[in-house]
């Protein structure tokens, strides 16, 4: 199993460390993009590879929506407790965690109802072929567009501000 360079995950444990309760989520998502970018070279092979952390790195963060995103300060709370609970050898669990942090930072969750577990809550995504709204259920990750259909797989790709208020989820 692969680890993060011990001096690496430290650096970014102190960072966490400094957010205070009250650090905006704009400042969150950032912060965690910055260190993704200095760290590329770490985070090209497995897990990172497979939960898209090439992505994340182009990810202009002045286009997301993350204030309009569901990350709070009792979130805050919560993810620095994890960050600064792992250890450099976690490898599988950082890359996860910090998959889904960013996605949460990145998306606007909208109230619709999944349609395999009838979960509430989705979150809005965009299509990166067509530019269409679409959606994904937070529990069991079904996606479909807004007219209904089916997503093909790695189709999807975070919607910037602009495009969601042009959709109508914000």
């Amino acid at each position: 199993m692969r680890t993060l360079p011990i001096k690496i995950w430290h650096e970014f444990q102190s960072v966490v460390e400094t957010l205070s309760d009250e650090t905006p989520v704009r400042k969150v998502l950032e912060v965690i993009l910055f260190w993704v970018r200095s760290n590329q070279k770490h985070l090209a092979g497995e897990p990172f590879s497979a939960y898209g952390f090439d992505s994340f790195a182009k990810l202009d963060e002045r286009e997301i929506p993350a204030e309009y995103s569901s990350f709070k300060t009792g979130v805050l709370i919560n993810f620095k407790s994890i960050v600064l609970k792992r250890q450099a050898r976690d490898v599988e669990s950082i890359a996860r965690f910090l998959r889904d942090t960013i996605e949460e930072l990145a998306t606007v969750e909208v109230d619709k109802q999944c349609p395999r577990c009838e979960s509430e809550g989705m979150r809005a995504f965009i299509g990166k072929h067509n530019g269409l709204l679409a959606y994904q259920c937070n529990v069991c990750g079904c996606s479909h567009y807004s007219d209904g259909a089916r997503i093909e797989n790695g189709g999807l790709e975070f919607a910037s501000e602009k495009q969601l208020r042009e959709l109508g989820p914000i």
